[in-house]
C-alpha cells in the first residue's frame, strides 16, 4: 500500500496551537497511528495529562519542554523523545517569545477520549 497526504486536518484547538493531523483518526480514519505537525504559540502550556498511546516527538524549530517523572528534556531541531503511554506528562513552548514546531507520532493514534487532562 502507498498513500500520500497532500495536507492535513487541523484539530480545533482554543489555545493557539495548531495540530495538523496527516495521518490518523480524523484525516486518514486510520486508528494504528496517528503523526500530525504541530505548531505552539511562544508562551503556550499544557496541562498535565495522562494518554493511553505511546507518543514520540520529533523537534523541527524552537524547543518543546516535556515534563514526565519529575524530569524536565528539552527537544530541539532533529532531536526526539518518548513519552510511554501512562505517563503523566506536561508539554510546553520553553521559549516566551518564539514558536515551536515538531512532530508527533502516536501508537495507537491519538483520540481526544486517549487523553485525560487535568483541569
Amino acid at each position: 500500500m502507498l498513500q500520500k497526504v497532500e495536507h492535513g486536518s487541523i484539530f480545533p484547538r482554543e489555545d493557539g496551537k495548531i495540530i495538523d493531523e496527516h495521518f490518523g483518526v480524523l484525516n486518514t480514519k486510520q486508528d494504528g497511528f496517528s503523526l500530525a505537525h504541530m505548531l505552539a504559540p511562544a508562551a503556550w502550556r499544557e496541562p498535565a495529562q495522562i494518554a493511553e498511546f505511546d507518543e514520540v516527538v520529533i523537534g523541527v524549530q524552537g524547543v518543546l519542554a516535556v515534563e514526565a517523572d519529575g524530569q524536565r528534556v528539552e527537544v530541539g531541531a532533529g532531536e526526539s523523545c518518548l513519552v510511554g503511554r501512562g505517563t503523566r506528562v506536561i508539554y510546553s513552548n520553553a521559549s516566551e517569545v518564539a514558536q515551536c514546531e515538531y512532530w508527533s507520532l502516536c501508537m495507537p493514534a491519538f483520540r481526544p477520549e486517549r487523553t485525560k487532562m487535568e483541569a
